[in-house]
């Protein structure tokens, strides 16, 4: 049971199918937890709560009813409406109003109904990774370069490490990514695009449950020491319970992934205001897509 407990709120820190019959918005609420549940994961800029971003915005979808677990990016430069704000980037719903505006912005635009989220900031990520002993992931010889670039940023999160003991990447195939590393694989995006780096961060979560599930009972202690230090989670402790209980085949569960907006709905654009990038998207077939994926 302890097992199971620790693999759902460690996924909330770090992290289509295509039907004849579409899904409507207002289908949605007919579904209850026990068949699917949601959690909206953050990962926040930098360590100061001040001016945060949302970097990273995932919707970890718990399906009892297909026995899978569905992780979908969400891009942070797409163009929505923010309640009292206008349109502006995704993103910036949350250093506007923090967790709560920005669940609010999502569930308005995508017309989704998700109450619950987790949220992390950088330190966090390192401390959980290197508690667990590295994550694997299998590293592209065009990533090596970028990826050694942000790994100097990332050591430099703390005084003390910055300049000292630095472990570069220095080959392509598989490789235990440390805490740091794993940090700058989640956050390298200049060699290609946002949405190439999504799907890294999809990576990092996917190899990290893979791993969860085969953790040692000896690392239970300090991971939950981390999890109640850093972490700030809206679920009660209750609600984790029950979703361990009727989620206890969950590692045995398929991980799928998604990316909203979809490749093919949507385009590049220019916010009119500030002339920042962002992405315009297709509301009709790209929220068709989305509930499709999500719910069935």
């Amino acid at each position: 049971m302890k097992n199971k407990i620790l693999i759902i709120l460690i996924l909330a820190i770090i992290f289509p199918i295509i039907l004849n019959k579409s899904i409507e918005a207002k289908d949605i609420g007919s579904y209850t937890e026990k068949e699917i549940y949601n959690i909206l994961l953050i990962g926040k800029d930098g360590i100061s709560q001040k001016n945060s971003r949302a970097d990273t915005m995932i919707i970890l979808t718990i399906d009892n009813k297909n026995k899978a677990i569905k992780l979908t990016s969400l891009a942070r430069d797409t163009l929505v409406y923010i309640p009292q704000k206008g349109y502006d980037k995704l993103n910036h719903s949350f250093s506007y109003g923090g967790c709560d505006l920005l669940l609010k912005t999502i569930n308005d635009n995508f017309k989704l109904n998700i109450s619950d989220y987790a949220i992390v900031d950088f330190k966090t990520f390192v401390d959980v990774i290197n508690v667990l002993g590295g994550v694997e992931v299998d590293i592209e010889d065009r990533e090596i370069d970028g990826l050694n670039k942000v790994i100097d940023a990332c050591y430099g999160l703390e005084i003390e490490n910055k300049g000292n003991n630095i472990k570069y990447i220095t080959s392509s195939g598989n490789h235990l990514l440390n805490g740091y590393q794993a940090l700058a694989y989640c956050r390298l995006r200049k060699i290609d695009n946002c949405f190439y780096r999504d799907a890294r961060q999809r990576k990092i979560l996917e190899s990290l449950a893979y791993k969860l599930s085969r953790v040692s009972v000896f690392k239970y202690p300090q991971l939950i020491n981390i999890l109640l230090k850093y972490v700030k989670v809206n679920v009660s402790y209750d609600k984790i319970l029950n979703l361990a209980i009727i989620s206890r085949n969950l590692t045995s569960y398929k991980i799928k992934q998604f990316e909203f907006p979809v490749e093919k709905f949507r385009e590049d654009g220019t916010l009119e205001k500030t002339s920042q990038y962002i992405i315009k998207w297709n509301e009709k077939e790209n929220i068709k897509l989305l509930h499709e994926f999500i719910y069935n």
